[in-house]
């Protein structure tokens, strides 16, 4: 048995630099590390090693500097490393960086015999895309499971894996045929330290390098002249409107009083007040008789039927920006037996629906789905296509893309149309959210974004008896299906980025003994409890409660942050509450400057008084 492990070094994003000319990120002399997901799913191709017997091959791309992440799964376990560096390759975008592990895997297939399984981490801390996986997967037709917790079964004999995937909404167990690909998250194990031995052996072992004609690529398939996305812009992430802040150092009770007061006005514990819609005026190139543009889709994304929330911000942003370029705005139904989406897709404003119904649709499956919204947009050719950035979003899109093929930006939260051209404009957070990018497709369609859930607003219903339903009848050949769904189990609590009112903590809780606080707290408010990937990563919560650039993204009506500093990777999953409250002992905690309302002073004399107050205003539902 042979399994490849793509790897990926990616910056330190607490020290990074840009280039100005190239926007670009500077590698020399920025700290690199392996990328933490890549680590989790080493251990899962050694696992299987030591258990069945097999050969790890480890395969990164970058710069020469990346031989030092290669010689870390040495030293882990891993029998042989391959590096891909080339200058032709730099700036490449997910596209091109598949297309590139692609040639680089059957290369090492020629010299090791075919794999069985292909291994990645999650996603990378960098770009957060998790589009690699998918698009390596697409490129040889070979099914993936990703977001994968546990690997409950390999059976070599009958040539088939069952993986465990967390989702959005519960758990999947998913049974895929060999040769498959896996992508491994921090939740399926603790990756081992190696000794000094196996250090010191690794860096005596050979690590194989090639360049782009070692491997034969084309030169419009890598680096920027083969990435149809290319960064427009890069920036600071904007400021929020700093609030108004209480010392309550030595007057926690006044402090409280005030709090509740400043909350009540605002009726912050009642449900969040019907958002209003205003239809945008077309921008004057869409009269432009020159240019031609094709539609807006979205993609309604369900489970047997019910939408995800996710689906209506997406069409309320795919309306918006239709009528910024005078054109139709497209809903994407897929599954079987699911017509009463089509309803309600139409009430959130989609002016045309695309229905494909069929039994083979009935569970989300990667190979598919894809190859229905594929053909869907091969036919129909959209300007830009939207899609969550859930799971099976990602998933789904990462897949999509590389068979179109076309330019995906993930993980976005602003969107504009360009004036002068018409492009979309899409806006994402990078590194850490230390800062901002906005990335262009000029030269692929349709232009593709994953969506952040809870990014924007779900546009109220109305009546929309003129919607055109186009169902498609779109054959799919069962043998290029080779995953199977065995069991889907929900998540039985709230979601946390349905709730409507957050309690989140951080280190300045102190301990995980502290947590009662935090809990009592809650329950006066009905509220979900979260937490900074800090507390997360020291174990002291579960990572599903996890809020931040490398956790969820929330929008509440009410979000406390008790004991939080503040960093950007925890701003940008918050920034889109309507009311934020901080209770933090430090003056200058970056906190301050993105709530609306602050008490500084200590927590633990603070937070029961509050406890004790909010239970004599609120009635619980």
């Amino acid at each position: 048995m042979h399994i490849v492990v793509c790897t990926k070094q990616v910056p330190d994003s607490t020290d990074m630099r840009i280039d100005p000319k190239t926007n670009n990120l500077i590698r020399e002399g920025v700290p690199s590390i392996t990328n933490p997901p890549d680590l989790h799913a080493t251990e899962e191709a050694l696992k299987i090693k030591e258990k069945y017997g097999a050969i790890v091959t480890a395969l990164t791309m970058g710069p020469l500097q990346a031989e030092s992440t290669l010689r870390e799964l040495l030293a882990m376990g891993v029998d042989y490393a391959y590096h891909i560096s080339d200058r032709a390759l730099a700036g490449s975008d997910t596209l091109a960086t598949s297309y590139t592990l692609w040639k680089g895997i059957n290369k090492i297939c020629e010299i090791h015999g075919p794999f069985t399984l292909i291994f990645f981490g999650r996603q990378a801390i960098d770009g957060e895309t998790g589009q690699v996986g998918p698009g390596v997967a697409a490129r040889f037709a070979i099914p993936i499971i990703t977001y994968t917790i546990k690997i409950e079964e390999l059976n070599l004999e009958k040539g088939y894996i069952i993986g465990v995937r967390k989702v959005y909404d519960g758990l999947e167990r998913v049974k895929a045929t060999l040769p498959a690909a896996l992508s491994i998250t921090e939740e399926a194990n603790t990756p081992r330290i190696p000794t000094i031995d196996d250090i010191i052996r690794a860096y005596k072992t050979k690590i194989t390098k090639w360049n782009k004609n070692d491997l034969n690529l084309e030169d419009d398939k890598i680096g920027l002249k083969g990435s149809p996305t290319w960064i427009k812009r890069v920036f600071p992430p904007p400021p929020r409107k700093k609030g108004q802040i209480f010392d309550g150092r030595g007057r926690e009770k006044e402090a409280v009083k005030w709090l509740i007061d400043q909350l009540l006005k605002l009726n912050a514990f009642g449900e969040k007040i019907a958002e209003t819609y205003e239809e945008p005026k077309p921008l004057p190139i869409a009269f432009d008789k020159t240019k031609k543009f094709g539609e807006v889709w979205s993609v309604v994304e369900h489970r047997y039927g019910k939408a995800d929330p996710v689906s209506w911000e997406l069409l309320g942003e795919a309306r918006r920006l239709s009528r910024l370029l005078g054109v139709k705005c497209g809903a994407v139904i897929v599954g079987y037996q699911v017509s009463d989406l089509i309803n309600e897709a139409a009430s959130y404003g989609a002016d045309k629906i695309y229905y494909v119904d069929s039994p083979i649709l009935k569970d989300y499956r990667t190979e598919p789905y894809s190859i229905v919204l594929t053909e869907l947009c091969l036919k129909y050719k959209p300007d830009i296509l939207l899609m969550s950035g859930t799971q099976n979003g990602r998933d789904w899109a990462g897949y999509v893309a590389t068979l179109v093929p076309t330019g995906l930006v993930a993980d976005v939260t602003q969107m504009d149309i360009d004036p002068s051209t018409g492009m979309l404009l899409a806006t994402r957070p990078d590194f850490g959210g230390n800062e901002m990018s906005t990335i262009v497709c000029p030269n692929h369609k349709p232009q593709m974004a994953t969506i952040r859930p809870k990014v924007f607003k779900i546009p109220p219903k109305r009546p929309n008896p003129e919607v055109e339903v186009i169902r498609e009848d779109i054959q799919i050949d069962s043998s290029r299906i080779h995953t199977e769904l065995l069991e889907f189990k929900p998540r039985e609590k709230l979601k946390l980025e349905e709730a409507n009112v957050i309690v989140s903590f951080g280190k300045g809780l102190g301990s995980p003994k502290n947590i009662h606080y935090i809990e009592e707290l809650a329950k006066v408010l009905n509220a979900e409890i979260g937490a900074t990937r800090a507390v997360v990563y020291s174990g002291w919560i579960s990572k599903d409660r996890q809020i931040g650039q490398t956790g969820l993204t929330v929008r509440p009506r009410l979000y406390l942050a008790i004991g939080i500093s503040g960093a950007i990777q925890h701003v940008v999953g918050i920034q889109n509450s309507d009311i934020i409250v901080a209770i933090n002992i430090d003056p200058e905690a970056p906190i301050f400057n993105v709530a609306d309302f602050g008490i500084i002073g200590d927590l633990f004399k603070l937070v029961p008084i509050l406890t004790e107050e909010l239970s004599k205003v609120i009635k619980i539902a």
